[in-house]
């Protein structure tokens, strides 16, 4: 029982490590505003397999506050700490939901409400110059199809997520497992 304990905080301490990396080096790269809190999230669902949802959200929480600190992109934080890296976790919890048309509602509704919520927060919680001269600039059909277009991609990623525990439990955790015996 100590054992499994102690490999379970190991674990979430080291997708925690990878994660914050993730993330700082997603501040490198412009395009990787949205992927990186996007993949930092998705690691974050081998702790919820393995070691569970405590755990997992406990991680979650490390990595947000970590991020939200130190990661030079605020943008990027927030959506980790505000969409991505909740998501995955939350997803579990929707996908319990009857029927198919209710929990794909909530899971866009959690996507808009998050993005409304960063965009808020940068534009006038936290202004950041460059993206308020941006906004500004963008006429509002044009953020109404940013917003669709975020919507879609969403949609993606919600189903790449799917695929992606599927692929940790079927083929990656048994060879993880195989190493630690």
């Amino acid at each position: 029982m100590k054992r499994q304990k102690s490999s379970s905080v190991a674990m979430g301490g080291v997708i925690c490590a990878l994660c914050v990396v993730v993330m700082l080096s997603g501040s490198i790269i412009p395009a990787a505003t949205f992927c990186a809190p996007a993949l930092a999230g998705a690691l974050l669902m081998a702790v919820a397999v393995d070691a569970g949802m405590k755990q997992a959200w406990t991680c979650y929480g490390v990595v947000a506050l970590v991020s939200l600190l130190f990661v030079p992109d605020k943008e990027m934080a927030l959506f980790f700490a505000l969409l991505f890296g909740y998501y995955p976790l939350l997803k579990a919890y929707l996908q319990r939901l009857p029927g198919h048309v209710m929990p794909f509602c909530c899971k866009l509704a959690v996507f808009n409400l998050a993005v409304v919520a960063v965009y808020s927060l940068l534009l006038f919680v936290f202004p950041m110059p460059g993206l308020v001269e941006e906004f500004a600039e963008s006429q509002p059909w044009m953020l109404a199809v940013l917003l669709v277009l975020g919507n879609v991609s969403f949609v993606i990623y919600d189903s790449a997520l799917f695929h992606v525990v599927h692929l940790y439990v079927r083929r990656i955790r048994p060879r993880l497992r195989h190493r630690t015996h």
